[in-house]
């Protein structure tokens, strides 16, 4: 297993002591694999008409920046630990940027943390759980995430 793409939903929740990063961590130590932190970032829509599009610019490019700081972080805390490691910040639709990014990256193992909804949120939401398990070639690991 040469390389590991560990996908990030959210960067505020994430730690190097996060279930899903200790359980990269873990299996990147063992087999000397190469983890590649993905964090997607859904396409813009467009703005509410009373709002400034200029500010919302400033806003997003500002919350991207933030992301993408994170992301480098988390990433030097994994080479930290001597496992190779690479951050990327992708906009994107979810499931379709990941499973791009899996086949550019010619990835051996995605992790992905899981989330426990009700039947009703799966039915209104497009999951990307569900999503994945339905058109991905490449072996998942799901990790429970923290309630």
């Amino acid at each position: 297993m040469k390389n590991i793409l560990v996908a990030i939903d959210t960067c505020e929740a994430i730690t190097i002591a996060s279930p899903i990063m200790a359980r990269t961590l873990e299996l990147a130590g063992a087999f000397s694999s190469k983890v590649w932190i993905l964090h997607v970032v859904p396409p813009s829509r467009q703005p509410p008409f009373n709002v400034d599009a200029k500010a919302l610019r400033q806003e997003v490019a500002a919350e991207f920046h933030h992301e993408h700081e994170f992301l480098q972080h988390l990433a030097q805390c994994l080479r930290d630990r001597d496992v190779a490691a690479s951050a990327l910040l992708v906009k994107g639709a979810t499931t379709k940027t990941i499973l791009k990014e899996a086949g550019r990256l010619d990835i051996d193992l995605i992790i992905l943390g899981c989330h426990r909804h009700g039947l009703l949120y799966g039915a209104l939401m497009d999951a990307t759980e569900e999503g994945l398990l339905g058109n991905c070639s490449r072996p998942l690991m799901f990790i429970p995430e923290p309630e």
